[in-house]
């Protein structure tokens, strides 16, 4: 007997695709074995032959086409395919990547079990070695330790300060209530990096996530020349702190919280320097100089920050 939530558990699967790539067929195929995928959104702007080729073939495939001013923003191009969606629940791959088969089926027993949950978080696999450490596992289940029926604020905190993890998960690896990502901004479109970072940092603070699969991978990351996170570095980290604060707003934010981003933004910046000593120095001074002020010196590092970006 099929139950309601299997009936109503349908998913999104939204896929960005950038220039030629030889694995989209693989990540297509990857999500078109999963049961619970009502549609693929194929975000697009090349008019890739394999992707048109795949349309075709398969009614569940569609293809997106961006406006040429947000050609090549993931960010975008991610939040077209969100507000395109049309059944309850969006998951995301890159296209790169696939999914290993079940994907769903975890997700789809939380979302049963709890009425409130609004993101399912699982672990991904780094490479096709079946040795390979999973990612984004670290943060565990913070709800076996402080109560199944904890709150966003109760999570969100132990996350930060207690598991000591910076509050990211791998955007392969989440399944969300579309309703919930609808209710508040999407991902920042004027971060090339770490929009992902930056909005599940946000939606920690509202949403109830809940543990999908941690003990086993529900995805596969291809490990590659072009992975767009061998370009990180540490003033895009510092601006997608800036966004974070101006999205949130510094009087929005928890006094842990504040510390918190407090601390990473003035590590952050000690990285600029040349030696180990200067940077200690640094972090140190400047901590207990901020500590007293947080607020102001909070709003001014955003305001500077992005200010340099726009000029």
């Amino acid at each position: 007997m099929i139950n309601n939530i299997e009936l109503k558990f349908k998913v999104s699967g939204i896929i960005p695709v950038f220039r030629e790539n030889h694995f989209v067929r693989e990540a297509i195929n990857s999500v078109l074995g999963q049961d619970e995928v009502g549609e693929i959104l194929l975000v697009e702007n090349d008019a890739l032959e394999i992707c048109e080729e795949i349309e075709n073939q398969n009614d569940k495939v569609k293809i997106i086409t961006p406006s040429i001013e947000k050609i090549g923003n993931v960010s975008a191009n991610l939040n077209l395919g969100i507000t395109r969606s049309n059944f309850d629940y969006v998951a995301f791959l890159d296209a790169n990547d696939w999914y290993l088969p079940n994907r769903f089926k975890k997700d789809q027993e939380m979302f049963l079990k709890h009425a409130n949950a609004d993101v399912v978080y699982s672990s991904v696999q780094s490479g096709q070695n079946n040795n390979a450490p999973l990612k984004n596992a670290k943060i565990g289940d913070p709800r076996k330790i402080i109560g199944e029926n904890a709150t966003p604020k109760e999570f969100y905190k132990f996350s930060l300060l207690v598991k000591q993890q910076h509050p990211s998960f791998h955007t392969n690896s989440l399944t969300i209530r579309k309703k919930f990502l609808l209710e508040d901004k999407l991902f920042d479109e004027r971060l090339r990096l770490h929009q992902d970072s930056e909005l599940w940092r946000r939606f920690l603070r509202r949403g109830n996530f809940f543990a999908g699969k941690l003990e086993e991978p529900v995805a596969v990351i291809r490990e590659h020349e072009d992975n767009r996170i061998t370009s990180r570095t540490v003033k895009s980290r510092l601006l997608m702190y800036a966004v974070f604060i101006e999205n949130v707003g510094v009087a929005n934010m928890y006094g842990f919280e504040k510390k918190y981003h407090l601390k990473e933004i003035l590590r952050a910046q000690s990285k600029l320097l040349e030696s180990n000593w200067k940077r200690r120095i640094f972090f140190y001074s400047q901590l207990t100089l901020s500590l007293l002020q947080k607020d102001s010196y909070l709003k001014s590092f955003t305001s500077n920050y992005l200010s340099k970006q726009e000029n």
